[in-house]
């Protein structure tokens, strides 16, 4: 009896303790993913970014499409990006000729994108979620905040790793990397665009995503600094307050 009672009394505990470590390292694992959704969203919802890529690329030029078409397009894919799942078409103006705006492999194309990008966007939700119960762990059953900011500094470490590859295979080959990009994001060829005569790559050539592949990592960057600096923070900070050394 004396025995049963005690396996009871120790066996919440040892729960608690293998349910926290489990939220541990999907915290760890999925802040990388918080932070790269947080990037994306605010990259494809950025009407003034794609205005911009349109006159740094002097699309006007290539398409035949005036600035205030332009300008309607840059709202369309802002809107198609957050939209439910559809599809992205529009009638335009070239030469005094009215013609859809892209054809039908660029349409299912798009479609890809528009599930790639939103499948990042619910991986953010989830990643809010893990990091909300995480921080409820750490108020109720940490001892210290050092647990809490050893795993911030994990997850930054993911984050640099990651930022670094990209800087390094973007500074050797980017047409490379954008290409292996796409055959690993993307189960068909429908990819695969002529520059001549495909108003979506005319639209957004090589360059403009050069630069949004550029802001993007200077985004997840600077995001990193801010894990980095707040798990030195939570570690070493109480330490030098005099308050509690330990760790759980």
């Amino acid at each position: 009896m004396h025995t049963t009672t005690v396996s009871r009394v120790s066996d919440p505990p040892v729960v608690l303790d293998w349910l926290r470590t489990l939220v541990s390292i999907a915290f760890v694992v999925t802040v990388p993913l918080l932070v790269i959704g947080t990037s994306l969203r605010s990259l494809v919802t950025d009407r003034d970014l794609m205005l911009q890529g349109f006159r740094d690329n002097q699309v006007a030029q290539t398409t035949g499409l005036d600035d205030p078409q332009l300008a309607r397009i840059a709202d369309a894919f802002v809107a198609y990006f957050q939209a439910p799942p559809g599809q992205i078409q529009m009638q335009v103006t070239v030469n005094g000729q009215s013609r859809p705006l892209f054809n039908e492999r660029e349409v299912t194309h798009m479609e890809d994108v528009q599930a790639l990008i939103q499948l990042f966007f619910k991986l953010q939700i989830v990643a809010v979620g893990v990091a909300v119960v995480r921080v409820v762990f750490a108020l109720l059953l940490d001892r210290s905040p050092v647990p809490f900011g050893r795993e911030l500094l994990w997850s930054a470490a993911l984050m640099v790793g990651l930022v670094v590859l990209v800087g390094v295979l973007s500074a050797i080959d980017f047409s490379e990397l954008w290409t292996r990009f796409h055959q690993v994001a993307f189960r068909n060829d429908l990819w695969q665009l002529d520059p001549r005569s495909d108003y979506l790559i005319m639209l957004f050539p090589e360059p403009f995503w050069y630069t949004a592949t550029i802001r993007m990592a200077t985004s997840v960057a600077l995001q990193t600094l801010l894990l980095i600096l707040s798990g030195l923070v939570l570690m070493f900070g109480p330490r030098f307050l005099g308050g509690e050394r330990g760790s759980a």
